[in-house]
């Protein structure tokens, strides 16, 4: 290392970047134009690669429709839009059906029940699991058995806002 640039003053690093640039400080190097490079074609490759298929546009724009569908007619989440529906859940409410696919774990049960062994019981409204059991019948029915189960264990709190 250059010993005006060990110094740690401006004018050491100055004067190091300048002999190993040369008197050319003005632009950026070349390192830094190829990284730009390289950071804008990965940036318009990951939006091409993400975008969302028309299909896929129609598919959530329908389970949406289905979903707010169902929870007005029973009369629970009354102010969820399409909108919110397709950011929640897209095409297949993926960590909702993850929660129940194959049962739950241990851990998941922490994460959806709280932990039981140490009194920490999370309370669950009958509106939140009517809820729950709606986005999986519209998204995911194959795994609707097991919430069943899960929601039959479960000491549901009535809701107090109807």
């Amino acid at each position: 290392m250059d010993p005006d640039a060990k110094s740690g003053t401006a004018l050491g690093v100055w004067l190091t970047a300048r002999r190993w640039h040369g008197n050319r400080l003005s632009g950026p190097s070349r390192t830094t134009c190829v990284s730009a490079v390289f950071v804008a074609v990965s940036c318009v490759a990951g939006i091409a690669c993400s975008s969302t298929s028309d299909d896929d546009i129609a598919t959530q724009q329908r389970l949406a429709e289905q979903l707010i569908g169902a929870t007005k007619q029973a009369g629970v989440a009354p102010r969820l839009t399409v909108d919110v529906a397709e950011s929640l859940y897209g095409t297949d409410a993926r960590a909702v059906c993850a929660a129940f696919d194959g049962g739950t774990s241990t851990v998941g049960d922490h994460i959806l029940l709280g932990n039981l062994a140490q009194g920490r019981r999370k309370t669950i409204t009958d509106d939140a699991a009517s809820y729950a059991g709606l986005v999986i019948q519209i998204y995911c029915p194959e795994v609707l058995s097991h919430f069943a189960e899960v929601v039959a264990d479960l000491d549901l709190v009535e809701a107090s806002n109807r």
